[in-house]
C-alpha cells in the first residue's frame, strides 16, 4: 500500500468513526464506498468489520447498561442465519458489481433514513427477519446497520436504548463476520494492513466524536452526515461507470 492510499484510509476511517460516535450510526455506510475504490470491495467488507468491532467495543463500555437484551438476542439469532448467505454473495459476485451494490445501498438507505421511514415492531418474527436482512448485508457489503436503525426507530426507542442496543449488536456481529470472512478465505495481507492503518484513526475519531457530541446538536449533525453519505456513494458509482 502506497503512502497516499494509507493517508486516505486514515482520513476515511477517522471521519467515519467520528460520525458514528456523534450520530450513533453510519460507520459502515460512510467507510464502504471510498474504501471499496481504494483497496477493493471484497477487502473492504473485512476491513470494515474489523474496525467496526473495535469501535463498538469502545462505545459499548459506556452504553452496555442501556441494551435491550431480549431484542438483541433475537436480532443476533437472525443475523447468524443471514451471514452465511451474505458471504456466499460476496464470494461469487463480480467486484465491480459489488461496488455498485455498495454505493446503491448507501443511496437507498440514506434516503430512507433521511425521510424518517420507520419499520414497525413485528414481534419476535419481525425481530428475527430484520436480523437476517442485516446479517446478509453485513457479510456481503459490510452495511448491516440501516435495517436495524429503521426498526428501532419504528419502535420509538429512547436514545439510550437505541445507541446501546445497536452498539452491542454491531460489536458481536462484526466479530462473527470477521471469523466467517477469514474462514471463507477473504483475509489477505492488504486487508490486514489496511485494518492496522485504520485503528489509530478509529481511536482518534471516536475520541473526537465524543467531544463533539457534547457540543453539537446531534440532529443537525446527522443532516451533514446524510450529505457526506450521498457524496461518497456518488463518487463510487461514477468511478465504476467511467472506469
Amino acid at each position: 500500500m502506497d503512502l497516499p492510499t494509507a493517508i486516505a484510509v486514515l482520513v476515511i476511517v477517522g471521519l467515519a468513526a467520528l460520525t458514528q460516535s456523534v450520530a450513533g450510526f453510519g460507520f459502515g455506510l460512510l467507510v464502504a464506498p471510498p474504501l471499496a475504490l481504494l483497496i477493493g470491495p471484497k477487502e473492504t467488507v473485512l476491513v470494515s468489520n474489523i474496525l467496526s468491532s473495535g469501535l463498538n467495543l469502545a462505545m459499548a463500555s459506556r452504553l452496555h447498561e442501556h441494551v435491550d437484551w431480549r431484542l438483541w438476542t433475537t436480532l443476533l439469532a437472525g443475523a447468524l442465519v443471514g451471514m452465511p448467505i451474505g458471504l456466499a454473495i460476496l464470494i461469487w459476485i463480480d467486484p465491480d458489481a459489488l461496488k455498485l451494490v455498495i454505493a446503491g445501498s448507501v443511496v437507498v438507505f440514506t434516503l430512507l433514513l433521511l425521510r424518517g421511514l420507520q419499520v414497525h415492531h413485528g414481534g419476535r418474527v419481525g425481530d428475527g427477519l430484520i436480523g437476517i436482512i442485516s446479517g446478509v448485508l453485513n457479510t456481503s457489503t459490510s452495511m448491516s446497520g440501516p435495517p436495524v436503525v429503521l426498526y428501532l426507530q419504528g419502535q420509538g426507542a429512547s436514545p439510550e436504548r437505541f445507541r446501546g442496543t445497536l452498539t452491542a449488536y454491531f460489536f458481536v456481529t462484526s466479530l462473527i463476520a470477521v471469523g466467517l470472512l477469514a474462514l471463507g478465505g477473504r483475509f489477505d495481507r492488504d486487508a490486514g494492513l489496511a485494518a492496522l492503518i485504520g485503528f489509530p484513526a478509529l481511536a482518534l475519531g471516536w475520541l473526537a466524536g465524543d467531544l463533539v457530541y457534547r457540543r453539537v446538536d446531534p440532529s443537525r449533525f446527522r443532516r451533514l452526515v446524510f450529505g457526506v453519505l450521498f457524496a461518497s456513494a456518488g463518487i463510487a458509482i461514477v468511478t465504476v461507470l467511467v472506469g
